[in-house]
């Protein structure tokens, strides 16, 4: 979405979306996405992972600021007893556009430029700002209506749901045979490590051994064996088979 579109807030007025609103609204959606509930100190710690270059202030006082400029603009609500963020109809409508054209853009950059799957979040994280909606439409169509992004995760309007079936790497038992279902996004050296190793959408593995102990968990994914600690494995989602 560019920061020049204009959208209706609660009162039916048009306002003007900022990069730093878009990137707010993106990040609450994916919190939301998760099942996680979201408050201003977990809002400020996803904010601290978006690229440097986004230039957002992560700091609980300014992501405070934010988020009521927010509701007072009609995106969100603040319950007062658990200080949980929700979104309103039309704080939903808005962070669906800015995902919907994050995760085409991240599938344009791959798909049309050969982008390394490692780097391409970030350089969605460029491009999200500027696509019209006329730009949109023709890029859904260059790329057939794709219906999730390079990582697994759903292009809001493709009809396409989070699969309800997955579970965390780390919730499997041993032994236990998946298809990856979702990577985290977020740290290039990771996404570099499971890139490099297989474990990405689609692929089949299975698990060869969780240590508990050691915390960490060895699993062969498309014949090439990978470790990497529980908290890791707590971020892929696979659907077991």
């Amino acid at each position: 979405m560019s920061n020049k579109d204009t959208k209706q807030n609660k009162a039916g007025m048009s306002v003007r979306l900022s990069m730093a609103m878009e990137n707010y609204l993106l990040s609450i959606f994916r919190l939301q996405e998760e099942d996680n509930s979201v408050t201003i100190t977990q809002l400020a710690e996803h904010l601290k992972i978006l690229p440097e270059a986004e230039g957002l202030g992560t700091s609980l006082p300014s992501v405070g600021a934010m988020v009521k400029r927010m509701e007072r603009e009609g995106f969100v609500k603040i319950d007062l007893k658990t200080k949980q963020i929700t979104f309103t109809t039309a704080g939903f409508t808005n962070a669906e556009i800015i995902v919907r054209r994050h995760r085409l853009a991240e599938r344009l950059v791959v798909d049309m430029f050969g982008v390394e799957l490692y780097r391409a979040h970030a350089e969605a994280h460029l491009l999200e700002h500027a696509i019209s909606p006329y730009l949109e439409t023709k890029i859904l169509a260059k790329l057939g209506n794709p219906s999730i992004s390079p990582y697994g995760y759903p292009i809001p309007g493709s009809n396409y749901l989070i699969n309800k079936k997955a579970k965390t790497l780390s919730s499997c038992d041993t032994d236990t045979t998946f298809i990856v279902d979702r990577i985290p996004v977020d740290d290039q050296e990771l996404l570099k490590y499971l890139v490099e190793n297989s474990v990405i959408p689609g692929k089949y593995g299975r698990i060869l051994e969780t240590n508990k102990s050691a915390g960490t968990i060895t699993i062969n994914c498309a014949e090439q064996e990978s470790v990497f600690g529980l908290n890791v494995g707590n971020l892929i989602w696979v659907t077991p088979q």
